[in-house]
């Protein structure tokens, strides 16, 4: 124990000696240069004061000013602007960063433009260029792109969010991708997902609707209006062949205003018999033309286009009425009708 005390001792004055006089200790475990140094540092611990373009090759790797080179080892520290790579379990640069970071926690305590590559990313303020990871995290803008389970912009998204989370903070100027995405708004942004959550200019509504084959159907939708999703519970008190069928489904469309009151609203919506022993699947295709009664209540009505299949040796359900019907086979059939809605939106 003495001993590891006295080579602490040791070292520490080795330290300081080099920073009081400019002068360089170079050795196998410790090297410690000054600004001047321009040869390679591989060793155990590597700290160059002020500003270098040397690499840093070792467990320990720190920089005091600014870099522009690479740095490779278990810890990996820029006291300043970093332009340059650095390969490591824990990178860190405290001022700007133009380069690449390759490690399992990458921070940025300024800006970053470049790649992060690990575990997690982490900027301060704004990114440039791509962070991939499990968890992205940029506290300013972003303009670039986001892969990763959850990926997070503070401030306005200008970019691309891909993940199963995404969150932009303020506002949304790209596109999120991803199971659950979340923004403040989103004025020329799109978010694609199952659940698209959007506080200010978000599209949310209840529809009641009419069609060939249900006469009870309630949707929920959810997102913005150039996407969102649909949301779908329907039943067929008139079906012959199963009586308590009720069918689930999910659905996406768009709305495209003409006026203050008209509207182009196509949807895609798929169902099926989740809860029937009548294995039917339901692919509709429905090009909407709706009216505005307020800002809140809305009636659409348009024409649909549905494939129906059935399961195994299941029956096909028939249409309560149809404008044109064509049965491929006993398990497929094709049926042009029409469907009507009463929406609230909220």
């Amino acid at each position: 124990m003495k001993k590891i005390l006295l080579a602490l001792i040791f070292l520490i004055g080795m330290f300081s000696t080099g920073f009081s006089q400019g002068t360089a200790i170079y050795t196998v475990f410790v090297n410690i240069v000054p600004e001047e140094f321009d040869m390679p540092l591989i060793g155990f611990v590597n700290i160059a004061t002020g500003n270098h373009s040397i690499p840093q090759i070792g467990f320990v790797n720190w920089n005091t000013g600014d870099f522009s080179s690479l740095q490779m080892g278990f810890v990996n520290t820029t006291g300043n602007n970093s332009n340059g790579v650095q390969f490591g379990f824990l990178n860190t640069s405290a001022g700007d960063k133009d380069g690449v970071q390759f490690g399992f926690l990458n921070t940025v305590a300024r800006s970053a433009e470049g790649f992060q590559f690990g575990f997690v990313n982490a900027v301060a303020n704004d990114t440039k260029g791509l962070q991939f990871g499990f968890v992205n995290t940029s506290a300013g803008d972003i303009k670039g792109m986001q892969f990763g389970f959850v990926n997070a912009a503070t401030k306005s998204g200008e970019g691309f969010q891909c993940g199963f989370i995404n969150t932009a903070t303020h506002k949304l100027e790209g596109i999120q991708l991803g199971f659950l995405n979340h923004a403040d708004s989103a004025e020329n942004g799109i978010p694609i997902g199952l659940f698209s959550i959007v506080r200010h200019g978000g599209y949310r509504a209840f529809e009641y609707s009419f069609s060939e084959f249900f006469p009870l159907n309630i949707q929920f939708k959810l997102g913005v209006e150039k996407f969102y999703t649909n949301f779908i519970v329907a039943y067929n008190s008139f079906n012959e062949i199963d009586p308590k069928q009720i069918i689930t489904g999910l659905g996406i469309g768009s709305i495209f205003s003409l006026s203050n009151y008209l509207f182009i609203n196509p949807e895609l919506n798929s169902l099926y018999s989740l809860f029937s022993d009548e294995n039917n699947l339901w692919l509709s295709l429905t090009p909407f033309f709706g009216f505005n009664i307020n800002k809140n209540f809305s009636i659409t009505l348009g024409p649909s286009i549905t494939w129906l299949h059935a399961f195994s040796n299941t029956e096909l359900q028939k249409p309560s009425f149809n404008i044109m019907e064509n049965i491929i086979d006993e398990n497929n059939n094709i049926v042009i009708g029409a469907k009507a809605c009463v929406r609230f939106r909220f």
